[in-house]
């Protein structure tokens, strides 16, 4: 079962996801729902290799989108 879900995102990466649908010929949405999916992935990877046991992937997430959000 397919859910919606509704995102704000800056104006500059919406324009980049539509330009890049369009190239692929592929919906908005479909590329969103693939970019996700494949986000997911490479985080789970990355958890589960000894590298990054150094460190918590949530954290570094955490701290980036913080820092993302104090300078607008």
């Amino acid at each position: 079962m397919k859910k919606q879900v509704s995102v704000r995102i800056e104006e500059s990466l919406n324009d980049e996801i539509e330009k890049k649908a369009k190239e692929l010929g592929i919906s908005k949405s479909a590329f969103m729902s693939f970019s996700t999916q494949f986000f997911l992935r490479q985080l789970t990877h990355a958890e589960s290799s000894s590298a990054s046991k150094q460190y918590n992937m949530y954290e570094l997430i955490k701290t980036n989108l913080e820092n993302q959000y104090k300078s607008h």
